[in-house]
């Protein structure tokens, strides 16, 4: 008598529809917040990057009493350098002072991304980062029209 008394349920058509298209819509916001994330840590990494090659180019600043040279910046900021900027790829009595970072980090955004080279001041194709050795200013190589996902122009960091 008890098995005649059940009654078997099941889900209807309907009810597995609606399921269906509610993970749709879960699933496509998650993909849109990994997208979003792509572009945050790029932006996070220049972000990064910039402060650190600062910070050296004041940790320079302090031990030389002047800015690296814009033609020698590379190497002035590698190697071992004396108290007037010269430089050597060891140190030695008088090229006591840094290397002030390991390598030019390459530039995480924008069309140049992944160069490493500088130029001076203003946008020039092909290369990472804008350098002005009066000033000391140090910047992403970007146009005007490269933005990160909120909007601010990447050359302003």
């Amino acid at each position: 008598m008890l098995l005649q008394n059940r009654i078997r349920r099941a889900f209807t058509l309907v009810e597995i529809l609606i399921v269906v298209i509610i993970m749709g819509v879960i699933a496509t916001i998650i993909i849109g917040l990994f997208n979003n994330t792509t572009s945050d840590a790029a932006s996070g990494s220049l972000k990064d990057n910039l402060r650190a090659m600062r910070s050296a180019i004041q940790i320079y600043a302090a031990h030389h009493g002047t800015y690296p040279t814009g033609t020698s910046f590379e190497a002035q900021m590698t190697q071992y350098t004396d108290a007037t900027g010269n430089t050597s790829p060891t140190q030695t009595g008088t090229h006591r002072f840094g290397p002030y970072i390991l390598q030019m980090p390459p530039l995480p955004v924008g069309l140049n991304r992944g160069k490493n080279t500088v130029t001076s001041t203003g946008y020039a194709d092909g290369y990472g980062w804008q350098y002005d050795p009066t000033t000391g200013d140090f910047r992403a190589n970007c146009q005007l029209t490269e933005t990160d996902p909120d909007g601010n122009v990447y050359h302003t960091f």
